[in-house]
């Protein structure tokens, strides 16, 4: 049996689209990072860190935040963007850092939320996110309102429940 096999080389994608009278083109869309780092005052104020992986906040110069500032260790921070928050770890700094002025060794931040170091303060933000306002002196800080609506919920269900009571 003398048979020959031939085979054709596929024809390309771009064969095809042209085929199908589809243009091809490259779309180059701007990738936003999950959170960023403002600097709100210090040695930091003014700037921006994208937060696109793990990266390492210190005074060392092979960190991806290098701030050089007596109040930062060589590795102070490893902050970890995640779908549930910045993850913010010690990396056993001598002066530790805060998250709206608490001492942590790892928490999570969040879009609005305040990281401290020594005297620097950053703000965390979630780009496409609603700016968060900045609370004024003698203001109550913005978390209380949530409290208060809460608050007036759990009187309107006892005094609906009174009611109910009543009426019987």
């Amino acid at each position: 049996m003398n048979s020959q096999l031939r085979v054709d080389p596929a024809p390309s994608p771009s064969a095809v689209r042209e085929e199908r009278g589809v243009v091809a083109s490259t779309v180059v869309r701007p990738a936003l990072p999950r959170f960023v780092l403002r600097g709100v005052s210090g040695a930091g104020f003014g700037r921006t860190f994208p937060l696109v992986g793990p990266t390492v906040l210190g005074r060392a110069p092979e960190c991806a935040i290098h701030l050089d500032h007596p109040g930062i260790s060589r590795e102070h921070l490893r902050l970890t963007p995640t779908a549930e928050g910045l993850l913010v770890e010690d990396l056993g700094s001598t002066n530790g850092w805060l998250l709206n002025e608490v001492p942590q060794q790892r928490g999570w931040a969040r879009h609005g939320d305040e990281i401290g170091i020594d005297v620097l303060r950053f703000r965390v933000v979630a780009p496409g996110l609603a700016p968060v306002p900045t609370p004024q002196a003698g203001t109550a800080p913005a978390r209380t309102a949530g409290v208060s609506n809460r608050w007036w919920l759990a009187a309107l269900a006892v005094l609906g429940t009174v009611a109910v009571l009543l009426l019987r």
